[in-house]
């Protein structure tokens, strides 16, 4: 009897409802992208997707319960302390007046320390966005290149200062580094940790439906605020190991920035080499003087919807969706700077949402346009990689992390091409391809940022080529962890993934088994970032 007390029910009131709701036993409103019983206690929404793996794991279940219940507490103990109370402002000015987030509507002092009643808490906050300027930022982005004349990374400073939804997903990115890095699981850190994630969700939530309609007007500080935070709290779900959390965040933010259309974000669509570098050629509003201000707000915006569409074009893979965004416009335009924060060119990545278009997104109607269009981008992409492969000096990281992610489509276009015409020696070759870039990778450059890649050749080699891609994500996983630490992001799922991929190839080896049917298999999502 104890032990059937002790199983966690799963059945629910509604079969539609979000996964949150459905573990509570609560009834679902099945708004979108999040129900307002999640919303209104600042509780994490699990959204509408696929049935989470967690699920069919009662600890793991207990655990989310215990999170989402002791992150209820703390909403209500906030609630209950009154209008008054200086301990609990945060949650209160989000709710009440989310536009005054906008970028320079505050100065840097009063947006920073305003919600921080103590020094010990204003220590901690500086605390936290350091470590977030200086260690989180380049996890997240390790080809990130910095401009010196124009700020260094001071446009990313300013916003943190200035937006307290990012200020915040960021501050939860360095409260989960600590604990996840250094083991530092303690009671206070937990419910730290909990806090900074339920207020920086609740402020994407409110700018979601009070702005919403007026985002299209904003001269981009709302804007920004909306897609930084919004992607600060995808990597959080990266970085922690989330394979299903980070889709609905996504599809918040390009649900609302697809209907705002390629002219909006001030992009040009006059190809650079005829229109000047962007700085040059962006003036502000009403003709007023280009202020620094003015110039860093315009860098941020190109760097906020560059990995916006970054995150989009690399999610198909894991969720089977072609890209909403218009990013043939964005790309070609060459304002998206591509080469400057990911490290991959605009055409590879134009290449790759064309591949993810034909592959799910039905563009061709009959497989000799299919097979037309593939060989086309075949062309394009080795003409480019030859091109990125001559010799220059001091090249750029960009050109060898394009040549990864270049290679790296040429599998994705042959496994794609084997459906009208098989080829396995084309796989097996580009596979090849992949595998001598990744040996030729320099020593300083992190390969966490070409798991795209990796994922996508490793599910397709070869038994002669698997035991590279084994040690390698060893290597890159012993680089990052210990036995006290877990891994600090989503290279420990793409290892799952691969290793799935070859046992069920090996197993049938005439199956066409990819990593989109291992991630079905073992009900595991990672955004390929």
């Amino acid at each position: 009897m104890q032990a059937q007390a002790a199983k966690v029910p799963l059945r629910s009131r509604s079969k539609r409802g979000c996964w949150t709701c459905r573990i509570r036993h609560r009834k679902c409103d099945e708004g979108h992208p999040f129900c307002k019983e999640c919303d209104n206690r600042n509780i994490h929404c699990h959204g509408y997707g696929p049935r989470p793996s967690w699920l069919d794991n009662e600890e793991q279940v207990r655990a989310e319960l215990s999170l989402v219940k002791r992150a209820v507490k703390h909403n209500a103990r906030q609630l209950s302390k009154g209008a008054n109370s200086r301990t609990g402002p945060q949650l209160r000015n989000i709710s009440s007046k989310p536009q005054q987030d906008a970028v320079a509507v505050a100065g840097p002092e009063q947006a920073l320390w305003a919600s921080c009643p103590s020094q010990e808490m204003r220590y901690r906050e500086a605390e936290l966005i350091m470590l977030y300027l200086d260690y989180i930022f380049p996890i997240q982005y390790p080809y990130y290149t910095d401009n010196p004349e124009l700020g260094g990374r001071g446009w990313l400073f300013w916003l943190l200062l200035n937006n307290r939804p990012l200020r915040q997903a960021s501050m939860t990115l360095a409260a989960l580094y600590q604990r996840t890095k250094f083991a530092r699981g303690t009671e206070y850190m937990e419910a730290e940790l909990i806090e900074y994630h339920t207020t920086a969700l609740s402020a994407m939530r409110h700018a979601l439906s009070a702005n919403e309609g007026n985002l299209a007007l904003d001269e981009g500080g709302r804007l920004i605020t909306f897609i930084s935070s919004g992607c600060c709290l995808i990597s959080f779900e990266i970085l922690q190991g989330g394979s299903l959390s980070w889709q609905t965040h996504l599809d918040a933010l390009t649900t609302v920035v697809s209907k705002l259309g390629p002219m909006f974000i001030g992009l040009d669509p006059t190809p650079r080499e005829q229109s000047g570098s962007p700085t040059e050629q962006t003036t502000p509003p009403n003709g007023t003087t280009l202020s620094p201000i003015w110039r860093g707000m315009m860098y941020a915006k190109r760097f906020e919807f560059t990995k916006l569409l970054w995150f989009e074009i690399l999610s198909t893979a894991s969720t089977g969706v072609p890209p909403r965004l218009p990013y043939r416009q964005w790309l070609d335009s060459e304002e998206i700077l591509m080469a400057d924060f990911v490290g991959c060119e605009n055409w590879v990545m134009r290449v790759i949402g064309d591949l993810s278009m034909i592959q799910v997104g039905g563009e061709c109607n009959t497989p000799g346009e299919k097979r037309d269009s593939l060989l086309r981008l075949e062309k394009v992409l080795q003409n480019g990689i030859e091109r990125l492969r001559r010799k220059v000096e001091d090249p750029p990281v960009s050109h060898y992390i394009s040549r990864v992610f270049a290679t790296g489509a040429l599998v994705l276009l042959y496994v794609i091409l084997s459906s009208t015409r098989p080829s396995e020696a084309s796989i097996y070759a580009a596979v090849a391809s992949v595998i001598s870039e990744l040996q030729q990778a320099p020593s300083d450059v992190s390969l966490r940022g070409v798991v795209w890649s990796i994922c996508i050749a490793g599910a397709m080699a070869q038994p002669d080529q698997q035991a590279f891609f084994e040690h390698l994500m060893t290597r890159i996983l012993n680089k990052t962890t210990n036995k006290t630490t877990k891994d600090f992001g989503n290279c420990a799922s793409v290892q799952r993934i691969l290793r799935q991929c070859w046992t069920k190839r090996h197993e049938d080896p005439r199956s066409d088994f990819t990593w989109r049917d291992a991630m079905e298999d073992i009900g595991d999502f990672p955004l390929l970032v």
